[in-house]
């Protein structure tokens, strides 16, 4: 049976935040304003510099300023944002075909587990449930069973079963 928990011992463990309680809110608009202006801040500079070059006629009647630096910069974060993309797609590319390679050549041909040890572990599992349970023909004919408090298995049960018998994991 699971044990209930109540919300304050369920507190005690997480990490609350004042902004997503109720109540709270001046501390609520203070930071959504926060974060408005923290994004204008990372925005308004990347829109100042594209500005004239996507409205070219209003920028002439605003008196906007098109600087040549602003040109190269933009020229250069296009040149080394594309070959940025284009190295990243190649190198996922090529470790995409290269784990394809490896899944069909050496993970579905090798064998990946020792397949006289798994006829020996399932034999000792086998005899263990008959021991325990009765036979496999009983188990699958009976529709209700009950298992006894004493017939589960402890946590390491099967790893003891099988460093017992010489079958390790």
């Amino acid at each position: 049976m699971k044990k209930k928990i109540s919300r304050e011992e369920v507190q005690k463990h997480l990490i609350d935040d004042a902004y997503f309680k109720k109540g709270h809110h001046s501390l609520k608009i203070f930071q959504t304003i926060i974060a408005i202006l923290s994004w204008l801040a990372v925005l308004v500079p990347f829109i100042w510099i594209a500005l004239p070059f996507i409205f070219p006629n209003n920028t002439k009647l605003k008196h906007f300023l098109v600087y040549k630096d602003e040109l190269q910069l933009l020229k250069f974060l296009e040149i080394f944002l594309g070959i940025a993309f284009a190295t990243i797609l190649v190198v996922y590319i090529l470790l995409m075909i290269w784990n394809n390679h490896r899944f069909k050549t050496l993970l579905q041909k090798a064998t990946q587990y020792d397949e006289d040890q798994l006829a020996i572990r399932r034999q000792l599992l086998k005899e263990e449930y008959d021991k325990r349970f009765g036979p496999e023909e009983f188990r699958k004919e009976v529709c209700f069973y009950s298992v006894k408090e004493e017939q589960n298995f402890d946590t390491d049960f099967i790893r003891n079963l099988y460093e017992k018998n010489g079958a390790k994991l």
